[in-house]
Order: structure tokens, then sequence, then C-alpha cells
């Protein structure tokens, strides 16, 4: 799958954000090399995303290491600069590529 990696890679803004997505981060950078950064907003707030490893799993789901070094398996939808995120409970969000 490191082919599939190229389409993630890049900077990432939160475009939608219910309530129940406050704990990712409002910036997503995903690396090449399989590692992200997650800038959230206000700088001081916790982010279940704040760095770690990401890896596509299958065509539909990226396994993202979380802040307590849990790896979860996120469901994911990518259309365009879309990115779009459903987490273990049900929250959807996404993101728009920056640039």
């Amino acid at each position: 799958m490191a082919e599939d990696k190229t389409r993630f890679v890049g900077t990432w803004l939160k475009a939608d954000s219910p309530a129940c997505a406050a704990l990712y981060p409002a910036v997503l950078r995903l690396e090449a090399n399989g590692l992200y950064r997650g800038v959230p907003a206000p700088p001081a707030q916790f982010a279940t995303w704040d760095v770690g490893t990401w890896q596509p799993t299958d065509a539909s789901h990226l396994a993202i290491s979380t802040a307590n070094d849990a790896v979860i398996k996120y469901e994911f939808s990518l259309a365009g600069d879309t990115l779009t995120f459903v987490d273990t409970q049900g929250c959807r969000f996404s993101y728009r590529r920056d640039g």
C-alpha cells in the first residue's frame, strides 16, 4: 500500500468540526515516511492526534497512533481535496487539503 500513501501526504485543515470532533487537531500534517503531527486550536488544547504514525490498512481505513500510543483504525473517504474520517464512536469530521 505504499503507493496509496502519496494521496494523503500534505497539510490538512479541519473543515467540518462537530462538537464530537473537538479532540482532533485543527491542522493535520501527514508525512510520506508514515509520521504525522497534529496542531490543536488553541495551541494548548489537548488533541488525540498529537504526533505519531499513520498507515492505510485497506481502501477505507487508516491506522493512526493516538496521544496514548494506541493505534486505532479510522474509517475514511477521500474525495478531491476533502479527507473525511469517522471515528470508532461514529463521529464524522473532515479536513481540506491546504494549498
